[in-house]
């Protein structure tokens, strides 16, 4: 089940695709067998018992298991040689090789079992989608320079403070001004640095619409349900491009798996 509540319901705008991972009301409060596991960052009991324990079958005897974790363990997941009979684990094994079993290279996939769009995210991709059905290639920028305005606690990157113009540059000298045919898809945590790429290509760039939120602490007073379908539509369109130019963050980096060819025309700002 996926119960993700913050900022705002994700079912709003994120819907069950080939798997129902919906919670149903009617059982989740029911007397069940329960566990709980908060592990941001680190947390080495957590972490040893999915790298050297047999945890898939220690788990069975919970109705309910519920996680709270930001730690990548997918690759340490296939490596544990104790749950290698598991028939999810044996399938994965006996056709992916052991180095692609990695988050970044199985997110798209279990991205798109897990997730379809919502008619208001559709809606909101629908134009830029047709720009690229008749023809039109779709460069993206994604600059995430820190400070969000929703988030008083998100530091700045200082080390990209001339990112806007340094992408700025590179963009001219590939004549991108001169390719009619190239539409620019910008999203970023500064409208600033937003709007100094739209000032430079009024008639090419395309955004959407809408407050710029931090999913993890948006501040009050941000409308965070318009904010949020900004950020739902913004990691769809991130992976539709032609080219990317990402500066790091984990949003675009995962939304650009997304692309048939991740790793063609990728660009990234260090």
């Amino acid at each position: 089940m996926i119960d993700m509540t913050h900022p705002v319901d994700v079912k709003n705008y994120l819907l069950p695709n080939m798997y129902n991972w919906t919670l149903d009301n009617k059982t989740s409060n029911l007397n069940f067998t329960r566990k709980v596991i908060h592990a941001i960052d680190h947390e080495p009991n957590f972490e040893n018992e999915i790298r050297n324990t047999k945890f898939i079958e220690t788990w069975t005897q919970y109705d309910d298991i519920e996680i709270y974790t930001n730690i990548d363990l997918v690759s340490d997941i296939f490596r544990n040689p104790l749950i290698r009979n598991n028939t999810i684990i044996d399938m994965f094994l006996l056709n992916v090789p052991l180095e692609q079993l990695t988050l970044h290279s199985l997110f798209p996939f279990l991205f798109e079992i897990l997730f379809q769009p919502s008619t208001e995210v559709v809606n909101a991709i629908q134009s830029i989608l047709h720009d690229i059905e008749n023809g039109y290639t779709l460069t993206c920028i994604h600059l995430r320079m820190g400070q969000n305005p929703s988030n008083p606690l998100d530091a700045r990157f200082e080390d990209r403070a001339s990112a806007a113009e340094n992408i700025l540059d590179f963009l001219n000298r590939t004549n991108l001004r001169k390719m009619q045919n190239t539409r620019i898809f910008i999203a970023s945590d500064s409208e600033q640095a937003l709007s100094k790429i739209v000032r430079e290509f009024p008639n090419q760039t395309i955004t959407i619409p809408g407050p710029i939120i931090h999913v993890d602490r948006p501040a009050n007073g941000v409308h965070r349900l318009h904010g949020f379908l900004k950020v739902v539509t913004d990691f769809y369109v991130l992976g539709e491009c032609h080219m990317s130019i990402l500066t790091a963050s984990g949003f675009s980096a995962l939304a650009n798996r997304r692309r048939t060819e991740p790793y063609q025309n990728l660009f990234k700002y260090d």
